[in-house]
């Protein structure tokens, strides 16, 4: 079957939703989350934000959940999510979400509002700013922008590794991953099984991609981003 049967080790339910698009464009996907999502005890900070900067579709479901959190959000002056996925639910309640071209963080803090002034940017140091995301992960932002505004890091869930051992490998064609847990989980069941190292590793950034390469695999592609087309985009590379 090679590489158009790519194993998904997304975490529900994004899994499913890149699933049913690889499908759409001719691949057959296996899906077998390498990762679970466990939510975390959460309230809304005392110092309410100026800025609010959602890094992931888990972060911003979390969120919503909270008591007065969505009325916090429709009173800020600015609203970001690192990607579609991310800002869908935030838009569906009703606020108003700027999301980057790219989906990571660097694209992120190019937006105007999340500059400092120093920068040429609006953000200023006595502009309140949380960071909604999970447990670990990059801290790319927050090294950035901690000491330019007033930092709130807000941390609602965390990933959680999931039992593989059901998982077959035999018909496997790619790893499709969407973050370094997720990457080191399917490892883990991959060289377990005896999986060659030249498989297709399919990450989302080149963070995730040095990882890969780390852990001895020779063929990894950087996808720029976790969406559909990005990862098709990839899948076909790889095939090529």
């Amino acid at each position: 079957m090679g590489v158009t049967t790519p194993w998904i080790t997304y975490s529900q339910p994004g899994a499913e939703r890149l699933a049913q698009q690889l499908r759409d464009a001719g691949f057959s996907p296996i899906v077998e989350p390498a990762t679970a999502i466990q939510f975390l005890p959460w309230s809304v900070p005392a110092q309410l934000p100026d800025r609010i900067i959602f890094l992931s579709q888990h972060a911003a479901f979390r969120f919503l959940q909270t008591p007065d959190a969505l009325s916090v959000a429709s009173r800020c002056e600015f609203l970001a999510a690192i990607g579609e996925r991310s800002a869908e639910s935030l838009r569906r309640s009703g606020l108003r979400v700027v999301v980057p071209e790219l989906e990571h963080s660097e694209a992120l803090l190019t937006l105007p509002e999340l500059r400092p002034v120093a920068d040429g940017g609006l953000l200023r140091p006595a502009d309140t700013v949380w960071q909604v995301g999970g447990t670990g992960g990059r801290n790319l932002i927050a090294d950035t922008l901690a000491d330019k505004c007033r930092w709130q890091r807000c941390d609602v869930y965390k990933r959680t590794g999931v039992n593989l051992d059901h998982v077959d490998i035999a018909h496997v064609g790619a790893l499709v991953v969407g973050s370094i847990h997720g990457l080191e989980q399917a490892v883990a069941h991959w060289h377990a099984c005896g999986g060659a190292p030249n498989i297709p590793v399919i990450a989302p950034s080149g963070r995730v991609v040095t990882r890969a390469k780390q852990l001895g695999f020779t063929c990894c592609v950087n996808a720029l981003g976790n969406d559909g087309v990005s990862i098709i985009k990839a899948l076909r590379a790889a095939l090529g």
